[in-house]
């Protein structure tokens, strides 16, 4: 029975911590002038891995909007907490950021980081996800560079998700999606 305690008491810690990340704007655009600067140079470079990359560099072209990630971070035993933060592009210009979290549960033990892209095929996909009623879950996703071999590099819904590995290794079998705040620049 403690155990059991422990696992909700657990649970109910991860998801105040991430329902009150999430609350405020400050949480989501970088605070100082500095913190912009990394948080475009970072972008950058995940942008230019991800046009490199035949399967993505595609949607670079006919997508509406994108959203990118350069460090999305997960930690898991028995309940899964991941965080990042990111920008959003339409027509090339920045017109806002996002912060992605997601809490899962089920059998897991791990840690690891990822890049994630968003493509957004339409003004109607793109505004779902500007307020906040998009959810989604990364790995159902495509997975870009050397070691993914994507058969599904495709809208889904008006949506095309890929993710790169940064590091690290997680053994799961999850049950959750990633929930997005997004705030306009």
């Amino acid at each position: 029975m403690r155990i059991h305690c422990c696992a909700l008491f657990s649970i109910f810690v991860a998801i105040s911590m991430l329902g009150a990340g999430c609350s405020s704007d400050e949480s989501v655009a970088p605070s100082t002038a500095g913190a912009r600067l990394d948080s475009a140079d970072a972008a950058a470079r995940t942008v230019a891995s991800f046009q490199n990359d035949p399967k993505a560099s595609k949607f670079f072209d006919s997508a509406f909007a994108y959203a990118v990630f350069p460090k999305i971070t997960k930690g898991a035993l028995g309940i899964g907490v991941s965080d990042g933060r990111g920008e959003v592009f339409q027509g090339g210009s920045l017109v806002g950021y996002v912060r992605a979290t997601s809490v899962t549960v089920g059998p897991q033990v791990g840690g690891q980081t990822f890049s994630e892209i968003i493509f957004f095929q339409s003004q109607f996909a793109f505004d779902k996800f500007t307020n906040n009623q998009f959810t989604g879950q990364a790995s159902a996703a495509a997975v870009a560079g050397k070691g993914g071999d994507s058969s599904i590099a495709d809208y889904n819904h008006g949506v095309a998700v890929f993710t790169s590995d940064n590091s690290g290794l997680i053994l799961a079998a999850d049950i959750g999606g990633q929930k997005f705040h997004y705030i306009a620049k």
